[in-house]
């Protein structure tokens, strides 16, 4: 029974960072289609990565050693379907007219591993027919394929990490496999009646209106600063490996910062009709009032007002703030009411920020003062199952 817990001991600690790097891709995909997360439909989607990463722990754990596998000498391969079934009518101490022996039955390999194989895909089938509204055929061709894949998991000895296979690859196990697959598409309305349908959810998903929440536009300003850091990786790594000499991190100056933020969030946001990367991804765009589309004038005093000068005094407190250790009595009271100026103007700053947040329409100071203000490009026409 251990080296069937420990698997889903291994998926319990794993799925916490598994769902952390998931959780960015289908805030996207969200917000794309629907204009909206919800709760419900993180919980099912959330589940079934739970479901398949335990499944795969149960195909590949507990994993031996090297040394291990190198000395196994047998087979690696059941071609013959209908083994599983001759084993179980060779070995099985079950007597139809012994009800005595049912539970000795059950306890025997041969019972509990078709049994094991059975319910590993069962959930599998229960998802696809409730959430992913997959038809008969489909959900039986994604059992095999998905049965398939763990064969060949065990059959290429962990994709050649092994020099040979530590589990049998059974044509046995693709047949109970897909069976499974196929027995949960017929009993998945016994498990879910009581969830809400796939129909409920995307009714509940859908913004009717064109109202931008705080967190859709985090999860885009997480996008584009996400794509502008590894971006500025990779030119420093390709600078530093042609240049002859030792080439110091400029990603950190000033200058650089600036030219990130006019070359991607005014001139490309220009060029793009007020979307930047991340924006697009998550279907919202900046627009202007009283104009059809943003002017790069506009998007210069809106990215400008937010990065090249609140953003800056940060700066500016980082380079005075040395002073107030100074003996100098003319340097230290200039340092002070400058890093308390700069201070007030940093907490004023974070203070709109959490001010706009807890608001149903949030627009910050720097919309306001260039007229300009965030609106969705979800339309219903793009929601479908």
């Amino acid at each position: 029974m251990s080296a069937y817990l420990m698997p889903i001991k291994v998926a319990l600690l794993l799925f916490p960072f598994l769902a952390f790097a998931i959780s960015s891709i289908f805030f996207v995909r969200q917000y794309r289609k629907y204009g909206r997360f919800i709760l419900s439909r993180a919980i099912v989607l959330y589940s079934f990565v739970f479901y398949l990463l335990c499944a795969y722990f149960l195909v590949i754990l507990p994993l031996p050693s090297i040394e291990e596998v190198a000395q196994m000498t047998g087979p690696k391969m059941e071609w013959h379907l209908g083994a599983s079934w001759q084993h179980f009518l060779q070995q099985t101490v079950l007597q139809i007219g012994e009800p005595s022996t049912y539970l000795p039955a059950l306890k025997q390999n041969v019972v509990l591993e078709p049994l094991f194989n059975l319910f590993l895909t069962l959930p599998f089938g229960v998802y696809l027919r409730y959430y992913f509204k997959w038809s008969f055929p489909k959900t039986i061709l994604a059992s095999f394929c998905l049965s398939l894949f763990f064969e060949l998991t065990q059959l290429t000895g962990l994709y050649f990490i092994y020099p040979r296979p530590y589990r049998l690859f059974d044509v046995n196990d693709l047949f109970v496999n897909t069976l499974g697959g196929t027995i949960g598409y017929l009993v998945a309305p016994v498990f879910t009646f009581l969830l809400p349908t796939r129909e409920e959810m995307d009714a509940v998903s859908y913004a009717k209106d064109t109202r931008v929440t705080f967190t859709r536009r985090i999860v885009a300003w997480l996008i584009d600063w996400g794509i502008l850091n590894l971006f500025s990786g990779l030119l420093l790594t390709l600078l530093r490996l042609g240049w002859k000499k030792e080439l110091a991190d400029f990603t950190n100056d000033y200058w650089y910062f600036a030219l990130e933020v006019l070359l991607y969030f005014v001139l490309l946001a220009y060029l793009l009709n007020g979307q930047t990367i991340g924006k697009k991804l998550v279907r919202i765009r900046v627009m202007e009032e009283n104009h059809s589309r943003v002017r790069l004038l506009t998007l210069f005093k809106r990215y400008g007002l937010v990065y090249l000068v609140y953003v800056s005094v940060s700066r500016v407190n980082e380079l005075f703030a040395p002073f107030l250790q100074s003996d100098n009595q003319l340097l230290l009271p200039v340092s002070l009411l400058i890093v308390l100026i700069f201070g007030l103007i940093q907490v004023g700053f974070y203070c709109n920020i959490l001010w706009a947040a807890f608001k149903k329409q949030p627009r910050f100071f720097y919309e306001k003062r260039t007229a300009t203000y965030l609106v969705s490009t979800v339309q219903r026409n793009n929601v479908r199952n």
